[in-house]
């Protein structure tokens, strides 16, 4: 992800953009530490959710659809 923060001038505002998103602050110092708290999100660490299947061997996925690997059921995580 890239994280950037420019001037906008003509609204006396400054712009934190990450990637496609960006969000308006009206100081520079609200924006800095909106992006130091964003990076320390970041980069804390995370623990994997276990995988826990049903009784028939499957696992609800948001699409609704069931992963097949080999001709049998398996338990997977969506990555997008």
């Amino acid at each position: 992800m890239i994280i950037d923060i420019t001037e906008r001038p003509a609204s006396h505002c400054w712009v934190v953009c990450m990637d496609a998103l960006q969000v308006n602050f009206y100081t520079l110092g609200e924006a800095q530490a909106f992006v130091g708290q964003l990076k320390a999100r970041i980069e804390a660490p995370h623990v994997w959710p276990s995988v826990t299947c049903r009784a028939d061997g499957t696992r609800p996925m948001p699409d609704r659809q069931t992963a097949y690997s080999n001709g049998k059921r398996v338990c997977v995580d969506r990555v997008e």
